[in-house]
């Protein structure tokens, strides 16, 4: 729709979506733009670094998506005898009430002499106080090359792992893992032992084994990895385990998975998925993790990486699932116990075209590109991703403005303060140049002010042509630098209704399979039918959760015995109100929704991600594939069928029975005295037998010589029609 409304009507309108959407709990990634992520929640707030090559910093937020525009503060510098050059992969960790961080950086300006050091702050808050320099970490028995420092508490004992050589290593290849005790925050015990090497096939593009970080759960250690050169399109996850009471600097403790744990995403374009860190949700009831991946299919070790995270789910076998990597631009879950994220005025957040007021086109990401510094123009009106924008409040007045397409921020190039400045697409920083303010110009337009540069967004030229560019420039009030924000209703929070839930990957409706009222009648996708077996009630929980009831039996969508593993059945039974009865629907644009249960964390998914009909509707690691996307079109409670209605008493009345069956099916009810004829049809919507019209009060229909399979019977009485599906054994 088009917001030509009065200004008080318009107003109107924005504060009831502002209502709607003010608990929205979700983010969009990637959440920075820095690799080598480090992420760990403490009092109230996320704190946040990755690789700066040239100082730490730190940015704090209360949600994930806050950090997107959370500034990047530095806290240590590089000083007389500190190292001065890389300050790759900081890590920090609260040991014996003080901070500590661990990053790897050279006293040269080559990386083969790169080394591992550690800061220390007394202070509660790390961005307080003071970060002393406490020299470099090592092992005096093997001074050698080393990064990628973290820490794995176990027993009461702290222990140091990172990627290191080995004796006789003149360059830093190959790279392996290493492990040794600590003596105290800052000094390892002499002795370190050699847990992984890169030795299975699939890691050896690059010879190495980096970056490992520790995950503890129900009694056992897994230690993650990044393997293969970071600059190829081959980096991904290994893990290796063991019991958490064994001594891990025993090398024969820890058993060496043979197969890659997580790895590159071609449908995202999300290539080289690595250097990651763990992390919990606020209320301490999920594993997350934070990872860099690049959209360069070729790999890249470069600034084009961007720092994602996604939730871990956990196999049956009790190892960590980490699925594949997550579609960026699409809004996710946020973590159990984030706060509300902002909202901002004149603004409701939510997903918008932004249209020129001088030539009535869209801004638009020129060829819907993903990448750090497309360029930003107008163009035709287009039901594309590259056209649609997150429109999201920060915590200090502005707004940050997210691509659909890809999750890049809009930003003015360079953060520069001049007329003319390109403003262009990149991932997100925290910087006042990737934030802006809306002020309302009458008619329901706006202009859209920097707040780096108090300059407005402006069209090239004032032109009305397709692809006239996006730059910034003083406001004189001309009408390309007017724009109205087109609310797409496509970030609408889910709300309680009647619903025939569709699937984006086929076209097909969920559906109760067979028309089984029974429990544990499992849930497929079909052909619309316009019946009660396709028909769903959403209902809200109080938690922000919903509820999936069948119109058909009463019984509500549940994940049997709660199971954590991905490609369970999504079935039917009865409503108990428990968490595996629950699922977070949650808007991702273009009128689509994720549904993701509330306790396996994982997404409702056509398995296989099958367009046809029949398909097993189960959960899975969600990742954003269309098929895990679901539209929610609301339905009344009476089928219609031919224009006409068919009244709930008469639909309920009217048995198709027994199900599944083998060699005959009854019909009864209806009106009586009034003519019924059932006609059978295949999946492919072929006519295979019709039966005589008769008036009798129950019908009976021989199929001996039906082939087994799932068929359509419609029931036609007088105008109305009545589609049942029937399994013939």
């Amino acid at each position: 729709m088009n917001f030509f409304l009065s200004r008080s009507a318009t107003l109107l309108y924005l504060g009831v979506i502002f209502m709607l959407q003010a608990g929205a709990q979700s983010f969009v990634n990637p959440i920075s733009d820095l690799a080598d992520p480090f992420i760990t929640y403490h009092n109230g707030y996320y704190y946040y670094s990755g690789t700066t090559n040239g100082n730490i910093a730190l940015r704090r937020a209360r949600t994930l998506e806050g950090l997107k525009s959370a500034p990047l503060q530095v806290v240590f510098v590089p000083g007389a005898g500190h190292p001065t050059h890389f300050y790759w992969a900081p890590e920090m960790f609260r040991i014996n009430n003080k901070w500590y961080i661990y990053f790897s950086a050279s006293l040269t300006t080559s990386t083969d002499d790169m080394r591992t050091w550690v800061l220390e702050n007394t202070a509660v808050d790390p961005l307080s106080g003071t970060w002393t320099f406490k020299g470099r970490i090592y092992d005096s028995w093997n001074d050698l090359w080393a990064i990628d420092g973290t820490v794995l508490e176990l027993g009461g004992t702290n222990y140091f792992l990172w990627s290191g050589v080995d004796y006789n290593a003149v360059i830093d290849k190959p790279q392996r893992l290493y492990i040794a005790s600590m003596s105290n925050p800052w000094t390892l015990n002499p002795g370190r032992t050699l847990l992984s090497s890169p030795t299975l096939p699939w890691e050896n593009n690059g010879s190495v084994n980096e970056g490992p970080e520790v995950i503890k759960k129900s009694g056992k250690v897994f230690l993650v990895y990044s393997a293969n050169g970071c600059w190829t399109p081959d980096y991904k996850f290994g893990m290796l385990s063991m019991n958490d009471n064994l001594d891990p600097t025993n090398a024969a403790n820890w058993y060496k998975h043979p197969d890659p744990v997580f790895e590159s995403n071609a449908p995202v374009q999300a290539y080289g998925p690595g250097h990651h860190f763990f992390f919990t949700s606020p209320d301490g009831s999920e594993d997350w993790f934070a990872y860099h991946a690049t959209t360069n299919a070729w790999g890249a070790c470069d600034a084009s990486r961007t720092s994602r995270a996604q939730r871990i789910t956990w196999n049956v076998d009790g190892t960590p699932n980490f699925g594949v990597p997550v579609g960026t631009g699409l809004k996710q879950q946020a973590p159990s116990g984030e706060s509300a994220l902002p909202a901002g005025s004149p603004i409701a957040n939510g997903i918008y075209k932004i249209v020129v007021r001088s030539s009535n086109k869209p801004l638009d990401v020129s060829g819907c590109s993903v990448e750090k510094g497309a360029n930003v123009h107008q163009w035709d009106h287009g039901n594309v991703d590259c056209q649609k924008w997150h429109i999201q409040a920060t915590s200090d007045g502005y707004y940050t403005i997210t691509s659909l397409q890809g999750g890049m921020v809009l930003e003015v190039e360079n953060c520069s303060n001049a007329n003319a400045a390109n403003v262009q697409m990149w991932a997100p920083s925290g910087a006042d140049c990737q934030k802006w303010s809306f002020v309302s110009v009458g008619g329901g337009y706006y202009r859209i002010v920097s707040k780096q540069s108090g300059k407005v967004l402006d069209i090239q030229f004032g032109g009305s042509n397709n692809g006239a560019n996006l730059q910034q420039y003083d406001y004189v009030g001309n009408l390309q630098q007017h724009f109205r924000l087109d609310w797409l209703g496509t970030d609408e929070p889910m709300t309680p209704g009647v619903y025939r839930i569709i699937s984006k990957q086929s076209g097909l409706a969920m559906d109760l399979a067979g028309c089984n009222t029974s429990n544990g009648t499992n849930i497929a996708q079909w052909t619309w039918l316009n019946n009660n077996c396709q028909r769903w009630s959403v209902e809200d929980t109080g938690d922000g959760y919903f509820m999936v009831r069948s119109q058909e039996s009463g019984r509500v969508l549940d994940v049997p015995s709660c199971s954590g593993i991905a490609g369970a059945n999504i079935q039917q039974w009865d409503a108990y109100g428990n968490d595996c009865q629950k699922f977070n629907i949650q808007p991702v644009g273009n009128g689509f929704y994720s549904m993701v249960n509330k306790s396996s964390g994982l997404a409702v998914d056509v398995s296989g991600c099958s367009t046809s009909p029949g398909a097993n509707i189960h959960q899975w690691t969600y990742w954003g594939g269309d098929c895990q996307l679901w539209k929610f079109e609301r339905v009344t409670t009476s089928a219609r069928v031919a224009g006409s209605i068919i009244a709930p008493r008469v639909q309920e009345d009217l048995r198709v029975y027994p199900n599944p069956a083998s060699d005959r099916l009854f019909v009864s009810g209806g009106t009586e005295g009034q003519s019924t004829e059932a006609v059978m049809y295949d999946l492919m919507s072929r006519e295979i037998r019709r039966w005589r019209p008769s008036v009798e009060k129950k019908i009976e229909l021989d199929i001996r010589d039906i082939d087994p399979g799932v068929y359509l019977i419609q029931i036609r009485q007088g105008s109305m029609r009545i589609n049942h599906r029937i399994l013939v054994q």
